[in-house]
């Protein structure tokens, strides 16, 4: 569970870091889609902080919590990479990024 969430942060930062870096125009993503990614990520992140801080309280069991941000997680990440493939990128990347969705989404079917 924790690879696979590092997986899944890895990707978007990745993604998100490559519009940040090469600017939102010229690659097909507009800004507001990229605005929006990046807000679902500081909500998941408020939200994994919370979460953390619930668990050590001994309000929500962990398992729980970590599945609950794991689909969260997910969703951002599948988000992140359909923003991506529907840019400008080159094929063979969004050929990876496909590949990485299909494993993400495989695990996550699989718990």
């Amino acid at each position: 569970m924790i690879i696979r969430f590092s997986l899944v942060g890895s990707i978007v930062a990745l993604v998100v870091g490559f519009f940040v870096w090469h600017g939102t125009r010229d690659n097909g993503i507009s800004q507001k889609e990229a605005n929006q990614l990046q807000q679902q990520s500081q909500q998941l992140q408020q939200k994994a902080q919370k979460t953390a801080d619930d668990v050590r309280s001994g309000k929500v069991d962990a398992e729980d919590a970590a599945k609950d941000l794991q689909k969260d997680a997910n969703s951002l990440a599948n988000n992140t990479i359909d923003a991506a493939k529907d840019s400008n990128l080159p094929d063979d990347v969004k050929d990876q990024l496909q590949d990485a969705q299909d494993q993400m989404n495989a695990a996550a079917a699989g718990e």
